[in-house]
């Protein structure tokens, strides 16, 4: 297969190619989102709470879900951090084994401003629990501090604590986020709630959310579906564009000019993938055709050889211009009539 071949369906092959990874990137844009909620599984996953006290203390970025403490007299430090170390046996790192879980935990999250979260727990009991407390954790990955190596993942920005009794019971808390921090940062933002008691802090269930992120694409599968749509439509007219300016390429005739052993400027005129229909030759002033070329018919991917002779017009026999500007009026079959410019050049006399 020859470039032009090659050029008639390349550009719906880049279209499809187009049209598909397009469409499997709207599909898998998160839908928008006013409200969030999901349920916490049979199983308690291994976590890990750290509580960082140098500015070279990193918390690793892995699957692992880390809570990272930071001292309450920090910039990123929150007042219950002082507690939190103390109920955990003042320690810097704490390990939670994975274990079953004593009770279920369905978390609702929405934006109930730019600057607060509106959240509600439904607690289900499975096993008896004791001293029950409902622990909200709001923390922050990318968070930026003055004399940090680097941007701190799993800070805690948050932190509410609520007791519960031992039965079934919602929570509804509305929760101002601290730090400037905003709907603009919800990509950055994750919803720890754990449910453990308050004693000796055995977990009973977990649940690590992330939170609404509002515009963040369209609402549901039938407007994804019409996003599809829509790009392909735009997709498919580029491409026939594309194709058009290419079949306009091969099939349009190709015009060069030079000159012969005795001076006289001559032209080269070949077809392109149709027959075309040479009408006319006009030449510019201040030369004229001293004899006209003929209409004559060239076949698709021929070439034909053209003399040009000229002479000045009347008034101009002292002309030292050598260049002769000239006019191909053409018909091309399946794209019908152009003109072509063609420049070319005459050696003056000895």
């Amino acid at each position: 297969m020859d470039a032009e071949d090659l050029g008639s369906w390349l550009p719906f092959a880049v279209a499809f190619i187009l049209i598909t990874s397009t469409g499997w990137a709207i599909w898998n844009i998160p839908e928008h989102q006013g409200q969030k909620s999901a349920q916490s599984g049979d199983n308690i996953p291994f976590f890990v709470e750290h509580f960082p006290n140098q500015t070279t203390d990193l918390v690793p970025i892995d699957q692992v879900l880390r809570i990272a403490w930071h001292p309450d007299n920090s910039e990123l430090g929150v007042l219950k951090t002082p507690d939190r170390y103390i109920e955990l046996g003042q320690q810097e790192i704490v390990e939670h084994s994975e274990q079953n879980a004593s009770a279920k935990l369905n978390v609702s999250i929405e934006w109930s401003s730019k600057e607060s979260l509106n959240i509600t727990v439904d607690v289900s009991i499975l096993d008896e629990i004791e001293n029950g407390i409902i622990r909200i954790i709001v923390i922050e990955d990318g968070a930026e501090v003055t004399g940090r190596i680097s941007n701190q993942y799993g800070v805690v920005c948050l932190y509410d604590p609520t007791p519960i009794t031992n039965n079934n019971g919602t929570i509804t808390r509305e929760l101002q986020l601290p730090r400037e921090l905003s709907i603009a940062d919800a990509d950055r933002l994750r919803v720890v709630t754990l449910l453990s008691n308050l004693v000796n802090e055995e977990n009973y269930a977990l649940l690590e959310m992330s939170v609404p992120i509002e515009n963040s694409g369209p609402e549901s599968a039938i407007e994804k579906v019409y996003s599809i749509i829509f790009m392909s439509i735009i997709i498919i007219g580029l491409a026939w564009i594309s194709r058009s300016e290419w079949r306009r390429e091969v099939m349009l005739p190709k015009l060069r000019g030079g000159m012969n052993e005795s001076g006289d400027p001559i032209a080269h005129l070949r077809a392109g993938r149709s027959d075309i229909l040479l009408k006319e030759v006009r030449i510019l002033e201040p030369w004229k055709s001293s004899k006209s070329i003929r209409e004559i018919k060239i076949p698709a991917q021929t070439e034909k050889k053209f003399t040009i002779q000229v002479k000045p017009i009347r008034g101009q026999e002292n002309i030292s211009d050598k260049e002769i500007q000239s006019e191909w009026s053409i018909d091309v079959d399946e794209l019908g009539g152009w003109v072509l410019d063609l420049t070319l050049q005459k050696r003056p006399p000895v």
